[in-house]
């Protein structure tokens, strides 16, 4: 009896133990508004982004997390969307920010699950220092 109250205390502990390490692109919201013209901009060109995730009765499973590309929508993006346009501004590494142009995406639904591709497309600017 006392073995099986040791291995229940045990495995209780290996359950509840783990570590979390987080990387996330700092956001913060602002109620600032910035005009720009297009001579304020330097066009860098296109960029792409993809990435792939797959979901498990609705909840994100593998891939990679906490990656975020901010593009100021407001709303909160999937893992997938995320991963897609932090490569997209990984892509031109001296762009200041991405305007996403298109966004594809194709899921494949099995049992209890799906998997979603992404790729997002856009364009790279970087504000011209004066």
């Amino acid at each position: 009896m006392k073995k099986l109250i040791y291995l229940f205390v045990g495995v209780a502990f290996l359950v509840s133990s783990c570590t979390v390490t987080q990387r996330s692109t700092p956001g913060a919201a602002l109620n600032v508004q910035v005009n720009f013209d297009m001579d304020d901009l330097d066009y860098i060109g296109e960029v792409t982004g993809t990435a792939e995730q797959h979901y498990f009765l609705g909840l994100p499973y593998g891939g990679r997390k906490y990656y975020a590309g901010v593009i100021g929508s407001g709303f909160a993006l999937d893992r997938a969307t995320n991963n897609a346009i932090y490569d997209a501004l990984l892509s031109k590494p001296d762009a200041d920010f991405i305007l996403p142009v298109s966004v594809e995406t194709k899921t494949s639904r099995v049992f209890l699950g799906r998997t979603k591709k992404i790729s997002i497309r856009g364009k790279a600017f970087k504000i011209k220092s004066k």
